[in-house]
């Protein structure tokens, strides 16, 4: 009997969710109290990823729909989708309630690996749509493991509704729809059964689909952590920028954490003259001195977890 294509898909992938935990662990703590006042940081990360899960639950319901594929393969992806699963509708929601419409432009410059990894998304799925089974296992799965460390952190620094900050009567959600599942059971239901349907449909994949599908995971981790760093590279820049256009009674104190601190608005022109290589190793460097500044506090580090598919 075939094992279920999700533990290979784990197995492969054993090394690159270490590198992705440790690039989450590293960047979080910035997002949140006592680092940050606002939820703006942690919106401006969250939008990073709207277009990648948009883009593929969009593919997945084309194919869905497609005659293209043969009936065993159009049985497989019939059986996969599990609705309540979705995610990009949450997550935008979410960005609604957390990111005011002022600093939505923010959204829109050009993040050149997201822009990249959102085209292959595209074009994989429209060449082989088997390779669903990779992006469903691995942007699913990890929201019951690592999205429960993630979400019990924001409750932790923002309340259990991390919107209550925001003014009264302006918003109704959670802030925290994108960790949060319908039914009584917080996904918990959701979960076991879409793990039951990938072992149900791993014996039905030929050997050549179940390598396709594995070899999309690695790429998919690979690219996750280029872009969790090009997330910490761009979104306190992008968040400075916004500060040093508002009048200074106006400046987000939101933005005065450790990322906006170290990347003052000398360093904006020094990156242009820099490799990015370099330019972490200085970021890095900054942030070491920023830390040692008397009365700045800055987030411990983390105890180590995984934050990975089950």
């Amino acid at each position: 009997m075939a094992t279920s294509i999700g533990d290979d898909i784990n197995l492969a992938t054993k090394h690159h969710h270490t590198t992705l935990n440790q690039l989450t662990l590293q960047f979080l703590p910035f997002a949140l109290p006592p680092n940050t006042s606002s939820h703006h940081l942690y919106a401006l990360g969250l939008s990073h990823f709207h277009p990648l899960y948009a883009a593929f639950e969009t593919s997945f319901r084309t194919q869905l729909c497609s005659s293209a594929s043969s009936p065993r393969l159009a049985g497989i992806l019939q059986e996969l989708y599990v609705a309540d699963l979705e995610r990009a509708k949450a997550l935008q929601a979410d960005i609604d309630v957390l990111l005011p419409p002022s600093h939505r432009a923010l959204i829109s410059d050009k993040v050149p690996r997201r822009e990249a990894f959102q085209r292959h998304i595209q074009e994989s799925l429209a060449r082989k749509p088997h390779l669903v089974v990779a992006y469903t296992w691995i942007f699913y799965m990890a929201l019951f493991s690592g999205g429960r460390y993630i979400r019990s952190k924001l409750r932790a620094g923002f309340g259990p509704s991390i919107s209550s900050a925001l003014p009264a009567g302006l918003y109704t959600p959670s802030g925290l729809a994108f960790w949060e599942f319908p039914g009584g059971h917080d996904g918990e239901d959701l979960k076991l059964e879409y793990k039951r349907r990938v072992t149900a449909v791993s014996s039905r994949l030929t050997e050549k689909e179940r390598a396709d599908i594995i070899d999309e995971g690695v790429y998919i981790m690979v690219h996750l952590s280029d872009l969790v760093r090009e997330v910490a590279e761009v979104v306190p820049d992008r968040a400075m920028a916004l500060a040093l256009q508002s009048p200074a009674h106006n400046v987000d104190p939101g933005f005065q954490g450790p990322l906006a601190r170290i990347r003052p608005p000398w360093l904006l022109l020094v990156r242009s003259l820099f490799p990015f290589s370099a330019m972490e190793f200085l970021s890095t460097a900054l942030g070491f001195m920023a830390s040692r500044v008397p009365g700045q506090a800055v987030a411990s580090r983390p105890l180590p977890v995984q934050l990975r598919a089950e």
